[in-house]
C-alpha cells in the first residue's frame, strides 16, 4: 500500500500540462514561480538544499522541467482520494492551481500573494483553485 503523505510544510496544487492534470505538494517556495522576483538576493550556491531543481524562474516554457523538478512530490489521484477519505477534504486541500497549458496561475493560499509571483503575461487570480479545474479534478475532493 502507498503510504504517500502531505507533509505539514507542504501546499497542494494541480498542475495542468498537455491538456493531463498532475497533483504535486510542495513548499511555499516551490509554489513561487519567480523566485528571483520574490527574493533578489536569494543565491541557490548559498544553501545547501536544491528546491526546484534551482528552477528560479518558471514560465510555459520550462513547464516539463518543473514538473520534472517536482515528480518525487507528485501525489497520483488515488493518493488524494485515500487522504481525503482518511483525514477528510479539509485537511487535504488544494491550494493552487498552475495551468501551463492556458498560463493561468491560481493562489488558495491566504498567508502570501503567490499570484503576484507568476509570470507577468499571465492570468492570475487569488481565489478557490477548485473553481479553477474541471469536475474530475474537483470529483477527488468529495
Amino acid at each position: 500500500m502507498n503510504s504517500k503523505e502531505l507533509q505539514q510544510d507542504e501546499l497542494l496544487g494541480a498542475v495542468r500540462l498537455e491538456s493531463k492534470w498532475r497533483f504535486f505538494a510542495g513548499t511555499l517556495a516551490e509554489w513561487i514561480l519567480d523566485y528571483v522576483s520574490y527574493d533578489p538576493n536569494y543565491d541557490p550556491a548559498k544553501w545547501a538544499y536544491v528546491y526546484r531543481n534551482n528552477l528560479l524562474r518558471v514560465d510555459e516554457t520550462l513547464a516539463s522541467e518543473f514538473c520534472d523538478a517536482m515528480k518525487e512530490h507528485e501525489f497520483l489521484p488515488d493518493d488524494i482520494r485515500r487522504l481525503v477519505d482518511e483525514k477528510g477534504a479539509d485537511k487535504i486541500p488544494l491550494v493552487v492551481v498552475v495551468d501551463f497549458d492556458n498560463r493561468i496561475f491560481v493562489n488558495g493560499f491566504y498567508d502570501i500573494a503567490l499570484e503576484e509571483y507568476a509570470p507577468k503575461w499571465w492570468t492570475k487570480y487569488f481565489g478557490n483553485p477548485y473553481e479553477y479545474v474541471p469536475q474530475e479534478v474537483r470529483s477527488l475532493w468529495g
